[in-house]
């Protein structure tokens, strides 16, 4: 289950400070960039045009810039486990908040993935990653988790596993997009985001018909957004696996945290996105004002 801290300042950046808890067992603070509080630095040229800066590089703080950190999907599982998605019980997994880096990437070129969040893979809730389970009834006795099959997840199909995707394609490029077209790709995003903010599986009598409502408001991104045109697939196929675990219990909420993963890591990707527009608009708008001046 994860759950959201207040905000830290950090370096000057703010953070979103996620722990994912299983069982009781703490795992360590993910620090991701908050969305809505990304920064991307403008200088004036020699005719007082504002230019992109040169990208700084902002060590991350849940890694300290080694791109390493404690895989926190080994603690909701017992020591014995042979196997984990995250790290392949090394310990030390990929820094999900920087994909690996130890620093953000730029933010106007790339973000993370919006079915996984950096992550590269979506949890098998029946196992929580370890690749087998202990059935009712069978004893100290581990099998082969039905689900995901031994694997502990699923690789992300949205980003392929590589935890990145590119920032809205807009003509000629996101940096130099024209405030109309910035309008109108933030207006699709925000409807959007009203629509997943409303969305909840505990609204729908069944999962298939929860699946099928955030698909349907999913959809609408796919014409502004090419990264999200694999989301629905990586989904669906998340569900189809997660369903074979239907005879144990709690199969409903892990329905539930599958569907809910996805919505998070997609409203964060498009609230990054959002803020990088409004950047992108603040600038040419102040650059045109500069030129009605002149």
């Amino acid at each position: 289950m994860t759950y959201v801290r207040p905000l830290l300042s950090l370096l000057s950046v703010p953070f979103l400070l996620l722990s994912v808890f299983a069982g009781g067992l703490a795992a360590q603070d993910l620090r991701f960039v908050h969305p809505e509080k990304f920064e991307r630095a403008t200088k004036a040229d020699d005719n007082g045009v504002l230019q992109w800066a040169e990208h700084e590089q902002v060590k991350c703080p849940t890694c300290s810039g080694t791109g390493k950190f404690k895989c926190p999907t080994c603690e909701r599982f017992f020591d014995d486990a042979p196997h984990c998605i995250e790290c392949k019980r090394t310990k030390e997994a990929v820094c999900r908040a920087c994909a690996g880096a130890g620093h953000f990437a730029d933010p106007l070129e790339k973000v993370l993935c919006p079915g996984c969040q950096g992550a590269g893979f979506l949890l098998c809730g029946l196992c929580n990653g370890g690749g087998r389970i202990k059935g009712e009834g069978s004893g100290d006795r581990w099998s082969t988790c039905p689900a995901c099959r031994g694997d502990g997840g699923w690789k992300c199909g949205c980003c392929a596993g590589n935890r990145l995707v590119d920032s809205v394609p807009l003509k000629p490029s996101l940096k130099e997009a024209n405030v109309a077209a910035l309008d109108k790709a933030i207006a699709t995003t925000d409807q959007v985001l009203v629509a997943l903010q409303k969305w909840s599986p505990a609204e729908h009598k069944s999962s298939r018909k929860a699946v099928k409502e955030l698909l349907k408001e999913l959809k609408v991104a796919e014409a502004v957004y090419p990264a999200m045109k694999k989301l629905p697939k990586t989904l669906e196929d998340a569900m189809s696996k997660t369903a074979a675990g239907a005879q144990y219990q709690k199969q409903e909420e892990r329905e539930g945290e599958i569907m809910g993963g996805v919505k998070n890591s997609a409203e964060y990707f498009l609230k990054h996105q959002k803020r990088m527009m409004e950047l992108a608009k603040k600038r040419q708008e102040a650059n045109a004002k500069l030129a009605e001046e002149k």
